[in-house]
């Protein structure tokens, strides 16, 4: 798998009008348009309406997130959601469509650049599983009946993405991107309860995987803590993305397994470009950040990774959402993850 560039969209972004974020997008992201999150101009835009909007029982308010069987719609609701499921055409699909106030420029774009691929961002089940926890107070994940809610909710708004970006350019394939910010916590979660195993986890991805993927889609799993990389790999997934600037390290552990991703074609997005701080982003320069990520890549070679494996399977970008920061900084946090992936040789 070779993607046409190397700089991988990533965060929500500042801009307060369409055609600003329009602009960046075209500029950075023609053969990779991203789904950009607005707050500024939406403040409920945002990866986690995206992805459970219009889904059976969910109700969202501010960040919290809990569900409500005793709806009378609710079983019947739950029947279509199966059914676009399990036959994903346009009209099963479309009462589960993505909302977004970026929605439509980012067709048009893929539609113009007639762009390699395109990037859609969505929670991941395992992190939906969690908030869900949080909010009712019990473990959802061990339960069947909603284990089944979370993959046909991601898998659903997955393949109405992909249906959509292909309607608009049947070249393009698509990345599905499923933000897993809770999956660090795994380790925690499984002590507290003997029932969430690594082979209910793995399930659960594979499950996932397989479906968007045999849409045509590929999958990358992005979390920036510490985790077990090991699972998402085993589940078949394409992409890893990781916080390369605190965490690359969590994968020094496991040179055998990445080697296996590597060959099968898996790439790592090294989330490389810190964004916690206005300051931070000030002081940051193209040679510092080469750097840093040569080093990076080098503290995993010489666990016994082959260079070319991790140079030529490697993809770059910020950290996470830059709507906090100005403007200016957001986009020079932006431009310099573009100007690094474009240093990253090709070794032979």
């Amino acid at each position: 798998m070779r993607l046409k560039t190397r700089c991988f969209p990533l965060g929500a972004l500042p801009y307060e009008s369409i055609q600003n974020a329009t602009k960046m997008v075209a500029k950075f992201f023609e053969q990779m348009p991203f789904i950009a999150v607005l707050p500024e101009i939406d403040p409920n835009d945002s990866v986690l309406s995206r992805t459970l909007g219009n889904i059976p029982g969910i109700i969202i308010k501010n960040t919290k997130v809990s569900v409500d069987t005793s709806e009378p719609s609710y079983k019947a609701d739950l029947a279509k959601l199966d059914k676009a499921f399990s036959n994903p055409t346009p009209a099963n699909l479309e009462p589960f469509k993505i909302e977004a106030p970026f929605m439509e420029k980012y067709l048009q774009i893929i539609k113009k650049f007639q762009s390699a691929n395109a990037v859609v961002n969505l929670i991941g089940p395992f992190t939906l599983s969690q908030l869900l926890t949080v909010a009712i107070d019990e473990h959802m994940l061990v339960d069947k009946s909603f284990r089944k809610l979370f993959i046909q909710s991601v898998c659903v708004k997955a393949l109405w993405a992909v249906n959509k970006i292909k309607e608009y350019c049947p070249t393009t394939v698509p990345i599905i991107v499923l933000e897993e910010s809770l999956f660090g916590q795994f380790g925690i979660i499984k002590r507290e309860n003997d029932d969430i195993t690594v082979e209910l986890v793995t399930n659960l991805y594979a499950k996932v995987i397989e479906k968007i993927k045999s849409a045509g889609a590929l999958v990358a799993i992005q979390c920036m803590d510490k985790c077990d990389w090991k699972i998402p790999i085993n589940a078949g997934v394409d992409i890893i993305s990781i916080d390369a600037y605190n965490n690359h390290n969590n994968l020094s552990i496991i040179p055998e397994k990445l080697i296996e991703f590597i060959s099968r074609g898996g790439k790592i997005n090294w989330g490389i470009v810190p964004v916690m701080t206005e300051a931070m982003v000030r002081s940051l320069n193209i040679d510092y950040l080469s750097k840093r990520l040569f080093n990076a890549f080098e503290d995993i070679i010489i666990t016994g990774v082959p260079e070319r494996f991790i140079y030529n399977s490697a993809l770059v970008s910020i950290q996470g959402n830059v709507n906090k920061l100005p403007v200016l900084f957001a986009e020079k946090a932006i431009i310099l993850s573009s100007q690094l992936s474009k240093r990253i040789p090709f070794k032979s």
